[in-house]
C-alpha cells in the first residue's frame, strides 16, 4: 500500500510539474494532414468522464477515483503506478498553438528530469488538431512514460495525460490508446 501511494504522489507531482503545458490549434489548420485519432464505437468497460466543461474522455471502469471533480484522476488497480488525469486552462491568445507547445515543453524540462526528448505530433483528435506529447520523465528515482494530449476548445486549454511506469508501458498501451482515441 506504500508502495501504491507513492506512486500516486509521484503521478500527482508530475501532473503538476506539467500544468504548464498547454497548447492547441486553430480551425484554420488542415486536419487532413494529420494522423486520425477516432474513438472506439465500442467502450463495454469503461466509464465516462464528463466533469470539466463539455469535455469528455473513457477510463477503464476499474480504475480507482484519486482526483477531484476539477481535477479528475484514476489510477489502474492492475498496473501499479499507470495513470489517466485531465487539467483544463485559460488559453493565452499571445501565442500560436506551435510557439506556445515549443514554449510548455521548455518548461517541462526545467521543471521535472527528462529522459530524452519530448516527441511532439500534432494528430487530429476525433476532428480537432490537438499536439501529443510522448516522453519519459524520472522523479523520486522512478522513471514513467508519459503522453500528454492538448487540445483547445472555447478558448480554454484541456490536457490528458496518461502515464505507467516505464517498465508497465507496454502492458499499459493498449488502454492508455483507447483513452486517449475517447478524449474529446
Amino acid at each position: 500500500m506504500k508502495k501504491l501511494m507513492k506512486l500516486t504522489v509521484l503521478m500527482i507531482i508530475m501532473v503538476m510539474g506539467v500544468v504548464t503545458l498547454t497548447g492547441c490549434g486553430n480551425a484554420s489548420d488542415d486536419l487532413s494532414k494529420l494522423a486520425v485519432y477516432t474513438a472506439d464505437e465500442n467502450m463495454d468497460g469503461y466509464t465516462k468522464c464528463d466533469k470539466i466543461e463539455g469535455i469528455e474522455f473513457y477510463y477503464p471502469s476499474n480504475y480507482t477515483s484519486v482526483g477531484t471533480s476539477k481535477q479528475p484522476t484514476f489510477m489502474d488497480p492492475e498496473i501499479l503506478g499507470a495513470s489517466v488525469n485531465l487539467i483544463s486552462d485559460n488559453f493565452p491568445s499571445s501565442y500560436t498553438f506551435e510557439q506556445y507547445i515549443e514554449a510548455s515543453i521548455a518548461g517541462v524540462k526545467q521543471k521535472m528530469t527528462v529522459n530524452g526528448d519530448i516527441k511532439t505530433e500534432y494528430i487530429n483528435l476525433n476532428g480537432t488538431k490537438a499536439a501529443k506529447l510522448d516522453y519519459v520523465a524520472t522523479a523520486s528515482g522512478q522513471t514513467m512514460k508519459i503522453t500528454q494530449i492538448a487540445l483547445l476548445k472555447d478558448s480554454k486549454v484541456y490536457i490528458l495525460t496518461t502515464g505507467s511506469l516505464e517498465s508497465d508501458a507496454e502492458s499499459f498501451a493498449p488502454k492508455m490508446e483507447k483513452i486517449i482515441k475517447s478524449f474529446k
